[in-house]
């Protein structure tokens, strides 16, 4: 699909606009209690009763979708390539940001601000080459937004520009849930050595978040505060991989819906909602100087002969390809996007089930998501017969989870 630059962007606004729009009145959204757990007997908000979805309320356009994680074994890729590699314009200093699996929302802003150090490295290389600095961003996911705008935030008057082969609403970031987690990459980092790797990102990704609540722009940026609540099992992800710092140790008690009543966890989070995130990142770039291009890359020998001295790969599973990464791994999800129809739900559920068919419930600002599957090295995003049946067996599950029969869907 070819994209204009002008298309590019008058979809990034006209998304802004419409999510800015939803957003415009603040929801209420829990702040993290330093009270004590309740008893296993008590209810997690003290007698409160959150409503639940209506599993039948599909949205009108587009409920059922399937994108591709970009799972990279050992972790993500996050350093400044030792040398520069050679083009056809000359060298290129590149810096690799990708492999973040399902938790690209989670470690963006983490990872961008890493990306800054190393661009800091690369220009004081190219100047001292003689050359002139400038930036290249490959992909427009929220890796490679987050990255630029972080970029553009220390160096203003840096040239960056966002190479992107389609529009917003096409990047696997616009489709994803939301929900600060390191989820499904945190197995990655099991060790004493990795885990304060994985730390690292989890806290510089909390400082930039906080920082975007205290300025006043959180609606604009789809950041709100949310509880998460499991069935009553470890979430290693929380309770191994997080640091107690970034999210606090879980409350236990009874979860609180009508039906779904049976002992859980609650954890504090946030929700970053790409559908509102991603079009304002977008748009405050474009209307701070950065450049979009419409263009797809082949090959290595395309990427290199970008003009920009600087190049950040955040290309996700196309680094596969681009630069040779086996260890990527596609990793095929599907979600299903519920109307809101109560504006209470704005609470995050990730009981999870030992059959990988549902694993979270997510209520943003003006719609739910349904999903979490894992189809492990399947790379095509076309919808079969047999996505169909997931599909439904999603939907099954997650009503038969708040319908009160939580053995639908055991841990």
């Amino acid at each position: 699909m070819t994209l204009s630059r002008r298309h590019f962007l008058k979809g990034a606004a006209s998304i802004a606009g419409a999510a800015a729009a939803g957003a415009a009145t603040p929801l209420p959204s829990p702040s993290p209690s330093a009270s004590p757990s309740p008893t296993a007997s008590e209810n997690l908000r003290g007698g409160e009763i959150l409503p639940s979805p209506d599993f039948s309320q599909l949205r009108e356009e587009n409920p059922f979708l399937i994108g591709i994680r970009p799972h990279r074994k050992g972790g993500v890729r996050l350093e400044l390539e030792p040398k520069p590699l050679r083009g056809a314009r000359g060298d290129r200093w590149v810096i690799h940001n990708y492999g973040t699996g399902g938790a690209g929302i989670t470690l963006s802003w983490g990872c961008a601000s890493v990306v800054v150090d190393h661009v800091a490295s690369a220009t004081a290389l190219v100047t001292a080459a003689g050359a002139t600095p400038g930036v290249a961003i490959l992909g427009s996911g929220v890796m490679g937004l987050t990255a630029a705008t972080e970029i553009r935030r220390k160096w203003p008057a840096l040239p960056v520009t966002i190479y992107a082969k389609d529009d917003l609403r096409s990047t696997v970031s616009f489709i994803a849930g939301g929900q600060f987690e390191p989820s499904g990459i945190h197995h990655e980092y099991n060790s004493d050595t990795k885990r304060k790797v994985l730390a690292t990102y989890l806290r510089r990704a909390r400082d930039r978040i906080v920082e975007i609540q205290k300025s006043g722009d959180r609606l604009a940026f789809g950041v709100a505060e949310r509880k998460n609540y499991t069935l009553e099992h470890e979430l290693r992800s929380m309770d191994v991989a997080t640091p107690r710092d970034v999210v606090p140790a879980c409350r236990k008690g009874r979860l609180p819906f009508e039906k779904l009543n049976v002992s859980g966890r609650e954890y504090s989070t946030w929700l970053m909602n790409p559908a509102i995130l991603l079009p304002k990142l977008a748009a405050d770039l474009a209307e701070g100087g950065a450049k979009f291009e419409a263009r797809t890359f082949a090959t290595l020998a395309e990427v290199l002969d970008v003009p920009e001295t600087i190049v950040v790969n955040c290309t996700g599973y196309g680094a596969k390809t681009l630069f040779g990464d086996d260890k990527l791994i596609a990793q095929r999800g599907h979600n299903i996007v519920l109307k809101k129809t109560d504006p209470k739900q704005f609470w995050f559920f990730s009981g999870g089930c030992d059959n990988s068919v549902i694993a979270y419930v997510f209520c943003r600002q003006d719609d739910i998501v349904v999903g979490g599957t894992v189809q492990s090295g399947q790379e095509s995003i076309a919808q079969t017969p047999e996505d169909a049946k997931t599909f439904q067996r999603l939907l099954a599950n997650a009503r038969g989870i708040f319908a009160g029969r939580p053995a639908d869907c055991v841990w």
